[in-house]
């Protein structure tokens, strides 16, 4: 793994972590998350932000209707919490000039944790969108594990890259 100079990448992109049906209907227990994300989602597509999805392997095909990608827009499938650890994210990544990282996702102690941590360890400056993941307020920032020390956590209406005007 080598380390990602922050210079080399400005442009910003929106990472949609988990969002499979499945995982979306049983670990969910908050209908606004969806909503939310898709919002989020359309603000970064407004924008011109590129959109990835990761979700686990074999789940491709199953990313919820709230939030379904646009035609061209790529769905990877992953092995592990981390969507870096087992797809070619970081080289996409690369490849579009990314260097700041928008992340919505499904269990936010799994996979958006994994994947924040990992994207600072190589470079990226990370920004949660706290309302398009799953998140226990009444204990934050403690749910987070600590996610508030190494990336922003803000809502979507926080986030200067999703604004039309930004």
């Amino acid at each position: 793994m080598t380390v990602n100079d922050p210079a080399e990448g400005t442009r910003s992109a929106f990472l949609v972590l988990d969002y499979a049906t499945y995982i979306v209907e049983n670990f969910s227990h908050d209908d606004g998350v969806a909503k939310a994300a898709a919002s989020a989602v359309a603000a970064a597509r407004a924008v011109g932000l590129p959109v990835i999805y990761v979700v686990p392997n074999g789940m491709q095909e199953q990313v919820h209707p709230l939030v379904a990608p646009a035609n061209g827009e790529p769905v990877l499938g992953k092995t592990s919490f981390s969507a870096f650890a087992t797809t070619d994210l970081d080289e996409r990544l690369r490849g579009l000039g990314v260097g700041h990282l928008i992340v919505a996702g499904v269990a936010t102690s799994g996979t958006v944790l994994s994947t924040t941590r990992w994207a600072v360890d190589i470079g990226y400056r990370v920004t949660v969108c706290a309302d398009a993941a799953l998140l226990d307020e009444a204990v934050f920032p403690e749910s987070w594990l600590g996610l508030w020390r190494i990336a922003r956590v803000l809502p979507a209406s926080q986030i200067s890259e999703l604004a039309a005007d930004g």
